[in-house]
This record gives C-alpha cells, sequence and structure tokens, in this order.
C-alpha cells in the first residue's frame, strides 16, 4: 500500500535575508514578473519546512514528489544534499529514506530562476518565474514499487499503434526491486477488454473503437498493477 501527503503548507521563504510565510504553490515574481519589464528578480531563494512525523511501514521508502520547480532545484534534509534537478517544466522525485532521522526532519530546497545557459528554454515571450509553483508531496511507498522518479513520467508507458484493423498496445513499465507486472486495459463504459503479463509486452486490441477528435472522444484506459510474490 502506498500513502500520499501533500506539502504545500507551513514553509517559509527567504530571499536576500528576508523570511516569510508561504503555502506553496509559489513564485516570487508575483509582482515584478506580471508589468511588461525584463527587470523582474532572477536570482537564488530558498524555501524551508519541517516535515510531518513519517512512519514507515517494513520495507517502506519515503519519497518527496515536486511537480514542479523553477528553474533549477537543490534538496536538503537535515542539510545532507540528496538531489538537483535542472529544468522548471517537469517533475521530479528524491528518495529521502536514507537520510530520515528520528523526530524533526528539516527540508530545504534552494530555487534559482538566474540566467543560465545550460537550462532550456534560453530565449522566451514570457517571464521565467522562480519559485516551487507545483505541488509537492510525500509518498510512502513499499521498496518494490514501479518507478516514481523515470524521468519525471509514472514510470509506465503505453504506446498503442494502429495496425490495418487492429491496434497493438505496447506497455512498458519501470520498477523498483521485485514483483510481477500485471495490467488490464478498459473499454469507455468501464468493461477490461485485455490483459498481459510483464515489464515490456505487447498485446492486439481488435477491432479497436478509434478516437475521432470531438466528434468522437473515445478513449480506453489502461491500469498497471504490481504484484507482490508472497
Amino acid at each position: 500500500m502506498s500513502k500520499t501527503i501533500l506539502l504545500n503548507q507551513n514553509w517559509i521563504f527567504s530571499k536576500e535575508g528576508h523570511d516569510e510565510p508561504v503555502t506553496l504553490p509559489h513564485t516570487w515574481n508575483a509582482i515584478d514578473g506580471q508589468d511588461g519589464g525584463n527587470d523582474y528578480y532572477r536570482g537564488t531563494c530558498c524555501y524551508t519546512t519541517v516535515l510531518p512525523d513519517i512512519v514507515l511501514p517494513e520495507n517502506g521508502r519515503a519519497v518527496l514528489q515536486f511537480d514542479a520547480v523553477a528553474m533549477t532545484a537543490e534538496v536538503y534534509l537535515n542539510e545532507q544534499k540528496l538531489a538537483e534537478h535542472k529544468g522548471g517544466y517537469s517533475a521530479f522525485c528524491v528518495d529521502i529514506t536514507d537520510a530520515l532521522r528520528n523526530g524533526s526532519n528539516l527540508l530545504r530546497v534552494n530555487v534559482d530562476n538566474s540566467d543560465n545557459d545550460t537550462v532550456y528554454p534560453q530565449k522566451a515571450d514570457f517571464t521565467f518565474y522562480g519559485g516551487i509553483y507545483r505541488d509537492v508531496s510525500l509518498l510512502v511507498v513499499n521498496r518494490n514499487h514501479i518507478a516514481l522518479d523515470y524521468l519525471g513520467g509514472p514510470g509506465v508507458q503505453i504506446t498503442p499503434t494502429v495496425n490495418g484493423a487492429n491496434a497493438d498496445i505496447e506497455v512498458k513499465t519501470w520498477m523498483e526491486g521485485d514483483g510481477e507486472v500485471e495490467f488490464s486495459i478498459y473499454d469507455a463504459a468501464g468493461a477490461e477488454v485485455l490483459t498481459g503479463k510483464g515489464r515490456d509486452t505487447t498485446v492486439t486490441l481488435e477491432h479497436p473503437h478509434l478516437w475521432d477528435g470531438v466528434r468522437d472522444p473515445y478513449l480506453y484506459t489502461c491500469a498497471v498493477r504490481l504484484v507482490l510474490n508472497g
């Protein structure tokens, strides 16, 4: 079983020696970034919070999920640097299990939106806002789990290919630890139409009902499960 705790409350934001309480999502360019000029603040600021008490189950892992931080982020727990992420428009995860200690755990995130020639994009017709501008969550998961930090995605890639009257559906899953991957495909009414097993498996759906834009926005759903042995 997994558990998700939203961490948007009780943050302290620090900019040039000034501290203030904030709630996420947050940007320090909310005012100076919308006046049409190019003189908005670009630099490094800091966000800190104390994590809630974390009780891990046996073989459990604690993972922070950042839905987006602009433009680069350094993540520290109890002043130990655990991760660095470049890019303001993608999610990323940080496993904090081994850095946790009994009692209080201080999380600090250094965020930088300075002009940086190693972070895309370089030029744009919009403001390069700085801040933790999407949700932050604490995930408590079993050590065996579908990968949380695979390229900022959910750890599952589904690729359908129309092949004549049928559709070949490739389901790829990245995982941590042990277990067997199973999946089911459901039609728009919720009926199961296909099943499969394996981390990289292709199944064939005969005579699929194809998406046709706003005239017929038909969707299938794929549910992927990690089944633990024993």
